[in-house]
C-alpha cells in the first residue's frame, strides 16, 4: 500500500509541475498575441500591470515549484529503491532456502520414476 501511495504521490507531483508550466506558456503566449494585435493595428502599448505578473517572478515562484517537485519525485524514487533492494534480498533469502528443496524434489521424483520403471508400481503384484 506504500508503493501506492508514493506512486500516487509522484504523479501528483509531477502533473503539478505540468500545470505550473503549460499555466506559465499560456501566461506567455497571450502576451506574444496581445503584443502581435497591438503591433498588426500600429497601436502602442499601453502596460497593464494588473493583468498579468511580471514574467520574472512568474517564473521564478514556478521554478522553485517545479525544482521541489522534483527533489520530492527524486526521493520517492530513492525511498523506492529502498524498498526494492530490500525486497530483493528477501527474495535471495527464499531463493536460498527453496534451493535444497528443489533439488530433493527432483531426487525424489527421480527416485519414483525408477521405481515405476522396475515393475514395483501399484498393480503389478510385488
Amino acid at each position: 500500500m506504500g508503493l501506492i501511495l508514493m506512486a500516487g504521490d509522484e504523479h501528483a507531483a509531477a502533473d503539478a509541475a505540468t500545470r505550473l508550466v503549460q499555466e506559465y506558456i499560456g501566461q506567455l503566449r497571450a502576451a506574444t498575441e496581445r503584443l502581435q494585435d497591438f503591433a498588426r493595428a500600429g497601436q502602442r502599448l499601453q502596460p497593464d500591470l494588473g493583468a498579468l505578473k511580471p514574467p520574472g517572478a512568474l517564473s521564478a515562484a514556478q521554478l522553485a515549484a517545479i525544482t521541489e517537485n522534483i527533489a520530492a519525485q527524486r526521493h520517492s524514487i530513492q525511498a523506492l529503491q529502498t524498498q526494492l533492494s530490500a525486497f530483493d534480498e528477501q527474495l535471495a533469502v527464499l531463493e536460498q532456502i527453496l534451493g535444497p528443496f528443489a533439488q530433493w524434489s527432483k531426487a525424489w521424483a527421480d527416485f519414483e520414476r525408477r521405481m515405476l520403471n522396475l515393475g514395483f508400481g501399484p498393480g503389478t503384484g510385488g
